[in-house]
């Protein structure tokens, strides 16, 4: 949907009254009250579930942007879902409430214009249908309409998912189809791609920004549409192949007058628009050094998949190999393919398990939403494809476009010593030619550019699970050292870090934990310090940082979780130490609230190779997560 039939303007009394509403309809005192009937011998289902965030952010410390600082928010999803039979409504509402910003604040006169520019998009009331869907579901079909999510084999092709460790929720809005009866299977998605449109962590948002005097709106989110289809044979059988295609189609949010400003009416073009003009003008004012995707109005991916679930009765293989054809702008013809070859392969024999993974991309992209990200950063991660990475889930030290043009392989083995003890480690090892700065390759994998970008890399995990006291403790234990360098031997990055979690069942319903992550890095670029080099010239050197927290909690099960926090870096820019603390109470098995005041840090984490720059918080915050 656009963001204009999805966040319609409201006022600051209309968004609070509605959310009282909200919350109100969302204690189950209230819920319970509501039985609902039985219609044509179909008892029918509601189920609601609310997650509201409550928070206050304190005044910025030094070294933290007062941009970020100093507001109250009030974030409220809540998900309806009605079932009867084999039909299902459902809805998500999402709405927004901000006071205190930073640009109502006592800003010096010269620096009030920017804090204006940086809140037209930030902290804006809201109130608006994140997602609706109706569906009919019988074991042979299954037909949706409205928000569905969809995922072609590994990703490659295509990838719609909810990611909630980095606020990442991207539907399809139109219909979806699937057709099954063993040993096939028929998936084809159309519609319009939707991502969520508030990001909390920032409090920014994809709408169009609200007006400013001699700043011309721009929108920050464009209108991207997907065609796909799937067709899988083998469903049950000891070989499986499916077949993989997406069609993505980049349009104009709004139309745009013959000075280039948006048109923005109600009912003017709600779902965006294809007009050539429209979409040229669009195009042309996004950043293309997020994504070469974003400068191609067509993209094609499609992919061929064999997967054997059950090898010689002890493993499982898995292949897949696709191809990406891009629509460039002038001067970029020459080089708009792309293709990729994934495979994963695991065996079992007595106590081992051997997992290989490998990967070969070459100029293949995932694709990115378009999103104005010189002015929604928090965007950036916004994607509808995403290539599998051969990594550890949460790593965070692939730069740039580490895998558009990589070859790379990784070995897990596992030992499983007894029952309560397991020993594991993995070794990495990737070439990758587009990490470095304007680094590119061909279809072939050939380097594009003139210096040599290539850089090699090295990783090693190893760690350990140990679980004792009937089951009741554990200690899970890690270490890795992850070498990045050049192809003249110059380090690019760096890393030595350990990670654990250990948790003692003390007696009774007590329970203690403690859980950390630390890490020494060195970066290309990153924490440089100023030095003189043997002529006495000043030269900008990088230095080593470490960071890392450690976390400890006093559990009293079921309901209670007592934790405080400690969070450290010494990365020049950044405050050194990090505090906090906070109370979990989980009131009934599936609802809970959690209390949290302090400080954490802030930086890049990932999930899967996909990323996203958090802010460090300081402030207060209250989570409320309920269902009924």
């Amino acid at each position: 949907m656009s963001e204009r039939t999805r966040a319609p303007r409201r006022t600051f009394a209309s968004v609070s009254g509605a959310l009282c509403v909200l919350a109100g309809l969302a204690w189950p005192g209230l819920a319970g009250a509501v039985d609902l009937p039985i219609v044509l011998g179909r008892q029918l289902k509601l189920d609601v579930t609310e997650t509201s965030i409550v928070s206050q952010r304190f005044a910025s410390r030094e070294g933290e942007d007062s941009k970020n600082q100093g507001y109250f928010a009030w974030l409220n999803r809540l998900n309806l879902v009605l079932n009867w039979g084999k039909f299902t409504v459902g809805a998500r509402l999402d709405s927004a409430l901000y006071a205190l910003r930073p640009e109502d604040g006592d800003i010096a006169p010269r620096t009030l214009r920017q804090f204006q520019v940086d809140g037209a998009s930030r902290y804006r009331d809201s109130l608006y249908p994140a997602k609706l869907y109706a569906s009919y579901k019988t074991p042979v079909v299954e037909l949706t309409a409205g928000d569905s999510y969809t995922q072609f084999g590994r990703g490659l092709v295509l990838s719609l998912r909810k990611v909630d460790e980095l606020g990442i929720d991207t539907t399809a809005f139109g219909g979806k189809v699937v057709l099954q009866k063993d040993p096939a299977s028929v998936t084809v998605v159309a519609g319009i791609l939707n991502p969520s449109r508030v990001d909390e962590p920032t409090g920014r948002a994809l709408f169009l920004p609200k007006p400013l005097a001699n700043d011309p709106r721009a929108p920050l989110f464009g209108s991207d549409r997907v065609v796909g289809g799937q067709i899988l044979l083998g469903r049950g059988l000891p070989v499986v192949l499916s077949t993989n295609v997406a069609r993505f189609t980049r349009c104009a949010p709004y139309r745009y007058d013959e000075k280039g400003n948006v048109i923005d009416g109600m009912l003017d073009r709600p779902f965006g628009t294809c007009d050539e003009n429209d979409t040229s003008a669009w195009l042309t004012s996004l950043p293309k050094s997020l994504s070469p995707t974003l400068a191609s109005r067509n993209v094609l991916n499609a992919s061929q998949t064999l997967e054997i679930p059950s090898l010689l009765g002890s493993g499982s293989l898995y292949l897949e190999a696709a191809i990406q054809r891009r629509e460039g702008e002038s001067g970029r013809e020459g080089n708009l393919n792309g293709n990729a070859l994934y495979g994963s392969l695991s065996a079992n024999k007595g106590p081992f398990t051997n997992t290989v993974e490998v990967k070969s991309y070459r100029n293949f992209f995932n694709i990115a939403g378009s999103v104005n990200v010189t002015k929604a950063s928090a965007f950036a991660n916004v994607a509808y494809s995403a290539a599998p990475t051969a990594e550890p889930i949460i790593n965070d030290s692939m730069f740039n476009f580490f895998n558009a043009c990589v070859n790379g392989a990784r070995d897990r083995v596992d030992v499983r010593i007894n029952q309560n003890v397991l020993l594991y480690s993995a070794f990495g090892y990737t070439v990758t030619k587009s990490e470095s700065g304007g680094g590119s390759c061909d279809e072939l994998g050939r380097r594009q550019s003139v210096e040599d970008t290539t850089n090699y890399v090295t990783d090693l995990l190893t760690g350990m699970e140990l679980r004792f006291d009937s089951n009741r403790s554990f200690f899970f234990a890690n270490a890795t050292v992850r070498n990045d360098v050049r192809a003249n031997g110059e380090p690019f990055y760096k890393e030595r870090a350990a990670q654990y979690t250990l948790t003692k069942y003390l007696s009774g319903p007590y329970s203690i934990e403690f859980a950390g992550r630390h890490r020494v890095r060195l970066q290309d670029s990153e924490n440089q310090h100023t030095t003189r080099d043997a002529t006495g010239a000043e030269v900008f050197t990088e230095a080593k940082w470490v960071q890392g927290e450690h976390y400890t909690a006093l559990k009293i099960a079921p309901q209670w979780v007592f934790t405080h926090g400690f969070e450290y870096t010494t990365q020049d820019g950044f405050p050194g130490i990090y505090n906090n603390g906070s109370v979990l109470w989980r009131f009934t098995s599936e609802n809970n609230v959690r209390f949290f005041v302090g400080q954490q840090r802030g930086g890049l984490r990932c999930v899967s190779g996909i990323c996203r720059l958090f802010p460090a918080f300081s402030g207060a915050r209250v989570e409320l997560t309920l269902r009924f």
